[in-house]
């Protein structure tokens, strides 16, 4: 039986196309007392295949209860099989913020924009 967790996960709206592949993200603000939830060095995942958009995210410094939500959008190629082809990544950015609602909003309208 599994144990029920402290915390939900955070709701996102995912857009039709979209798969989120990592979710370590919990309804709960960084803070000292909750920094432990903010250990994972990806919180938050997601890829569109059809047109190779992806973005990872976490917490700089890992864990850190001062840190930041750190964004990074690229591309990937994949192959006719679906699988990642090796160093075709293409970096489009990074986004920053202390503020948990523009990390998922900024997410959020990343996913409707590509």
């Amino acid at each position: 039986m599994k144990t029920k967790l402290e915390y939900e996960l955070q709701p996102l709206r995912v857009p039709s196309g979209w798969t989120i592949t990592i979710n370590n993200l919990f309804e709960v603000d960084l803070a000292p007392e909750t920094a432990e939830w903010f250990s994972s060095s990806v919180l938050l995942g997601g890829v569109r295949r059809a047109t190779g958009h992806c973005f990872d995210s976490r917490v700089e410094p890992e864990g850190d209860p001062s840190g930041e939500f750190v964004v990074d959008f690229l591309t990937i190629k994949y192959d006719n099989k679906g699988k990642p082809l090796k160093n075709s990544e293409i970096f489009l950015g990074e986004f920053r913020t202390k503020n948990k609602a523009e990390y998922i909003k900024k997410i959020e309208d990343f996913m409707l924009e590509v």
